[in-house]
């Protein structure tokens, strides 16, 4: 019975799995399943932290270059923070005020936008010119 034999040789180790802590198998091979995809979800976030951090030194390094070569963009790069800052400020004291108002708002733009962007379709078919087939008519009368 070569085929029983397990891989010490053993022909009761695979005949009988319960031998010598065969039992816990099934909870090992669970166990080694959860330390697989741990391992890969740690790897994983270690790469994309890397990522990350390397796009930000990248970035530190093009506005340091960027400033050196420029240093009037130093002025600039203040001068629009402050103006974002109090950008932001003068939009959310009113949103802080009247949040009811301010979806209604947000609603009302959206449908503005998705109107703009697709309101003047309503006369045409709803297959765009490039999907067109020519001589699609042509082919639908002889059928």
């Amino acid at each position: 019975m070569p085929g029983n034999q397990g891989p010490t040789g053993n022909p009761q180790a695979r005949a009988n799995p319960q031998a010598k802590g065969g039992a816990s198998r099934p909870e090992s091979a669970g166990e080694g399943l959860v330390d697989q995809a741990r391992e890969t979800v740690r790897d994983a976030a270690d790469t994309a932290s890397s990522l990350a951090r390397d796009a930000y030194e990248t970035g530190a390094r093009y506005v340091r270059e960027g400033l050196d070569r420029y240093p009037e963009a130093g002025r600039y790069l203040d001068e629009g923070g402050r103006y974002i800052s109090e950008g932001s400020r003068a939009v959310s004291r009113p949103v802080e005020e009247n949040p009811l108002l301010a979806v209604l708002m947000a609603g009302a733009a959206g449908y503005l936008l998705a109107y703009l962007i697709h309101g003047g379709s309503r006369g045409r078919e709803s297959v765009p010119d490039y999907a067109r087939t020519r001589d699609y008519n042509e082919y639908r009368r002889s059928s």
